[in-house]
């Protein structure tokens, strides 16, 4: 009876082990393998792309961790997220990580001060665009009409909503679109709608898709007060032709991009460091992407613009290369 017994413990410990050997990647035991994900923005533009090869790096070359990208509604959700422990990494455009940080506009009553910075990506261009022969050629003109602003509470929407406010405008006096990029580029396209706002990387798939398939014209946004009132914002001008028939210069607001992580994301600090080097010792792996990954997330920028502090971990690494940290972008925990 026992030599049976000990038969049937030993058959049962054998299909545990079995169970466990295959809960985790590789062969791992389930609780080796820490899975984590990045909050990138919508599949249109550059940054789920680039997060998406960005995971793959990491989950290659950082033992113990399994990293995916995942499409979000970009920079309000992922902070939402970040700040709340449901995302380890995640993407913001820098004057929305700034108003969130301070608990500033919208975040006023959600300050989200334990937001860190791990480094620089890609610019988001804030372009503005209507059909060719339209009465619309300055922002005022929007007044009235049908206007694509983004999808609801995105980073996107913020910024079209901060741009009207400044040109004396409200919700109340148009007619604001909550839709995705890609739907708002079909309502143009189809003139369901009389102009529309986005925060993509010039020329990006929505944005070509858009330009190759209906004749257009930019509204510009010249006003040198503008720029000295949202001091986050640079006027860029996008070159003539960079579109198909927009043949004369545009100058736009554009900011950077900034890969977040927080103090309640559940990764460490030594963690946080070995990510940063996966990322920036293999960026052969991701920085093809996108013309705009390719020529903007480079290393000589990695800490341009950013308007958080940066996380130790990423600070670690960042020292050992030689990067000289200015003291605006030290944490608390570290001074």
């Amino acid at each position: 009876m026992k030599k049976a017994l000990i038969i049937i413990l030993a058959a049962l410990v054998a299909v545990s082990g079995a169970f466990a050997g295959g809960a985790g990647e590789g062969g791992s035991s389930a609780g080796s393998i820490q899975r984590i994900s990045i909050g990138t923005a919508g599949t249109s533009g550059s940054l789920y792309p680039m997060g998406v090869a960005m995971a793959k790096t990491i989950s290659d070359h950082v033992p113990g961790i399994a990293c995916t990208g995942e499409a979000t509604a970009a920079s309000v959700e992922n902070i939402r997220n970040l700040t709340s422990g449901n995302l380890a990494m995640g993407i913001s455009q820098s004057e929305i990580a700034y108003l969130a940080y301070n608990g500033l506009g919208d975040f006023a009553a959600r300050k989200a001060d334990d937001l860190r910075a791990m480094f620089s990506t890609i610019y988001s261009y804030i372009q503005i665009f209507t059909l060719e022969g339209s009465p619309v050629n300055t922002i005022s003109d929007l007044k009235g009409r049908s206007i694509a602003v983004g999808s609801a509470g995105s980073g996107g929407e913020m910024a079209s909503r901060m741009i009207l406010e400044y040109y004396g405008l409200t919700y109340n006096d148009l007619k604001p679109q909550f839709i995705p990029d890609s739907e708002a580029v079909t309502a143009l396209k189809d003139g369901k709608i009389d102009a529309m706002f986005v925060t993509h990387p010039l020329k990006s798939a929505a944005l070509m898709d858009l330009t190759t398939s209906a004749d257009v014209k930019m509204i510009p946004i010249d006003d040198p007060d503008f720029y000295e009132n949202f001091w986050f914002w640079t006027k860029y001008e996008i070159p003539a032709g960079t579109y198909e028939n927009v043949d004369v210069p545009v100058n736009v607001p554009i900011s950077r991009v900034v890969m977040l992580t927080a103090t309640k994301s559940g990764l460490t600090d030594d963690q946080v460091y070995e990510i940063t080097k996966s990322i920036w010792e293999n960026r052969d792996e991701w920085a093809n992407v996108t013309n705009s990954v390719s020529s903007e997330v480079k290393w000589e920028t990695v800490i341009d613009e950013i308007p958080v502090p940066l996380h130790p971990g990423a600070i670690r690494y960042l020292e050992e290369k030689g990067v000289d940290i200015p003291e605006t972008l030290i944490p608390p925990e570290m001074q």
